[in-house]
């Protein structure tokens, strides 16, 4: 009990009473202060700046599953895998040794995340365990990311860099919850060793933030069984490998550093203790990309794309039908194992395009402890390319309408997640509008993307998600409110406009922290709709719908914020040698443009009472970035103007 007290009496500390998890405060920082009470609280209000970093330690972010150290026989390299499983062909491969050009395969040394695990760690000590769980598994389990959390990666093998997330570690994952006829028997004894852990029941009660469980032996698991020819190596059919809670283990990411209160809001609970529920809905959720997922049509029922997505599939229902899809090919390359038609095509493709550019750029010789590319991840990152552009292409369709002077532009979203989902810090999709005359020539262009400087105008829709710090968090840290990239101190969410999946209901996304905040979708909605004006004299319009992996302003940050090591610049400088992250046109679509009269709000070519009732229920109303309901003259606001154009053109026809 002496040393829990202890632990807390330099803590940033919220009370906790027996029981509860509602937090009443914040507890003074400073160790003279602490020891007048070792749980004494100050409300809100009161809490004073203290600065960075926030006191956090190595116990905030454990989390269940299995623990380093305690894995018995090693988790192989790629190396053991591959010399069956590997085939490589830089022009044809469809064997599992495709993973190799994936961002699952780089995902320790991405120049990004590394850039971002510094500022994590800058600002809370201990992030890096939770972050490094995910990106190198391996390393993690084995004990090579040192506590306190080691942001260098001294103590990781080459290979440790080289792999990210391996083939061997994903293989040995283990349901965490067992299912009597359908697990294979050895995973009930691994879990109850787990729940018989001396600190409490280390089981995981949810899938999200790395809380996995790995096999302590060589056994190895994949979605299918087999009689004969038997694998040269033990192994188990596994349904766990067919099922998107496999992915769910690191998909969703929680800040466990905060405590959900009953009022919607997030408040610091650090003790140098794991979260007191572990339950990731009562933490901040940074990413909800599985949740999603579990809450769309895709989970419920399935829904057939047509093969949209690539693969055999026509109907997809989980994660690795889009991303692993599949495909007809060997999966060993020795032995009688037989061609499948469903054998999974390991690409893990994307949206990242901006990681390969990166890899490419930053790694032909060795950063630091960080080694080269090798030819063969040369080139099946370049290989990854078609793969990432593929998915691209398909997850969205724009369609274009026009209503008189106005042009609606209509985004529907294929993905079995948000559009888009995951990392939201400076990733973006966009609505670029083009007017142009009879001649080719541009009129007005809206969403305007300088691709020499990376500016961006604010004169169209973005989607994205906006993540920050509340006015408690302020006083704490003294980082100001708002909007912020700073996501180890982040506790609150500003804007959300993502697109949200087939199947979207309010409720269920609300249930999983992934409720749209500051826009509304209808339940049922997988499309958002944008108006614009058109401009006298336009003939054709193009509209292409860009993504961007990450915004100027996000890598400037990772820049201008990094006070520890030169990640920061080194990844700036590969950003703006690789085009600084060139977006990439999901969609590119043109139209020509019929004449109309203005004022003719409803495209029914004549201005009439149903033009001027438009105006009178909209007026007053400021219209947002892209949006035109009776804003005839498109100066951003409903008012006087638009009704004496109405008037003006009352009775014309085209």
């Amino acid at each position: 009990m002496e040393n829990g007290l202890n632990r807390r009496r330099s803590a940033w500390v919220v009370g906790v009473g027996v029981g509860s998890t509602v937090l009443l405060g914040l507890a003074a920082w400073t160790q003279a202060e602490a020891t007048e009470s070792a749980l004494s609280v100050d409300p809100p209000s009161s809490v004073r700046a203290r600065g960075l970093p926030v006191p956090t330690g190595d116990g905030d972010f454990e989390q269940k599953g299995t623990q380093p150290n305690t894995v018995t026989d090693p988790v192989f390299t790629f190396t053991n895998c591959v010399s069956c499983h590997g085939v490589f062909d830089a022009q044809t491969a469809l064997l599992p040794g495709r993973w190799l050009g994936s961002t699952h395969s780089h995902a320790a040394r991405d120049p990004i995340f590394l850039a971002a695990v510094t500022i994590a760690e800058q600002d809370a000590p201990g992030a890096g365990q939770l972050c490094f769980r995910c990106h190198a598994p391996r390393a993690w389990l084995e004990g090579r990311v040192t506590t306190p959390s080691d942001t260098n990666g001294a103590d990781f093998f080459a290979s440790d860099w080289n792999e990210g997330v391996g083939c061997h570690f994903c293989h040995r994952t283990v349901d965490p919850v067992y299912q009597p006829g359908v697990s294979p028997p050895d995973d009930q004894a691994i879990l109850d060793a787990l729940a018989m852990a001396p600190g409490g029941s280390l089981v995981p009660t949810s899938p999200g933030n790395a809380q996995y469980v790995v096999d302590p032996l060589d056994i190895r698991r994949g979605p299918r069984a087999y009689a004969a020819p038997s694998p040269p190596h033990a192994w188990r059919d596994s349904a766990f490998h067919r099922d998107a809670a496999m992915c769910g283990q690191c998909h969703d990411v929680s800040i466990p550093t905060l405590m959900r209160q009953p009022d919607g809001s997030y408040l610091p609970v650090v003790d140098n203790l794991p979260h007191p529920t572990g339950d990731k809905f009562d933490m901040f959720p940074e990413q909800r990309t599985y949740s999603e997922w579990a809450n769309s049509e895709y989970a419920s029922t399935g829904v057939d794309l047509g093969g949209r997505f690539g693969g055999n599939l026509s109907v997809v229902r989980k994660c690795q039908d889009c991303h692993m899809p599949d495909v007809t090919a060997e999966g060993c390359s020795i032995g009688n194992f037989g061609t499948l038609t469903d054998r999974a095509y390991h690409s893990f493709q994307g949206a990242n395009l901006h990681l390969i550019e990166l890899l490419l750029e930053l790694y032909q010789s060795p950063v630091g402890a960080i080694p080269a590319l090798d030819f063969e991840q040369t080139i099946a990152l370049m290989d990854a390319v078609p793969d990432v552009e593929y998915m691209l292409s398909n997850a969205t369709d724009v369609e274009l309408t026009q209503f008189g002077g106005e042009l609606k532009v209509r985004v529907t979203n294929y993905c079995g997640h948000k559009l888009l989902t995951a990392y939201p810090e400076g990733r973006r999709i966009w609505v670029n509008v083009q007017f142009l005359d009879s001649g080719g020539g541009l009129i007005e262009e809206r969403g305007a993307y300088d691709f020499v400087n990376a500016d961006l105008t604010e004169d169209t829709k973005v989607y994205h998600a906006e993540h920050g710090i509340d006015s408690v968090m302020s006083g704490a840290t003294g980082l100001p409110v708002g909007p912020s990239f700073h996501l180890a101190l982040n506790n609150k969410i500003y804007f959300d406009n993502r697109i949200p999946p087939m199947g979207f209901t309010n409720a269920g996304f609300e249930a999983v922290q992934a409720e749209p905040v500051g826009y509304t979708y209808a339940d049922g909605q997988h499309w958002d709709d944008t108006r614009f004006c058109i401009p006298q004299g336009t003939a054709d319009v193009r509209v292409r719908l860009y993504y961007q992996t990450t915004s100027k302003e996000y890598i400037e940050f990772l820049r201008d914020a990094n006070v520890t090591d030169s990640r920061g610049l080194d990844l700036y400088n590969a950003w703006d040698a690789v085009g600084r992250a060139t977006p990439f046109a999901m969609d590119d679509v043109s139209s020509a443009i019929n004449a109309f009269v203005p004022g003719d709000t409803t495209g029914e070519g004549t201005v009439d009472l149903s033009d001027l009732s438009v105006v009178l229920f909209n007026f007053g109303t400021v219209t947002s970035a892209g949006a035109v309901v009776g804003d005839v003259n498109c100066d951003g606001i409903v008012d006087l103007a638009d009704l004496t154009v109405v008037l003006f053109n009352f009775g014309q026809s085209v």
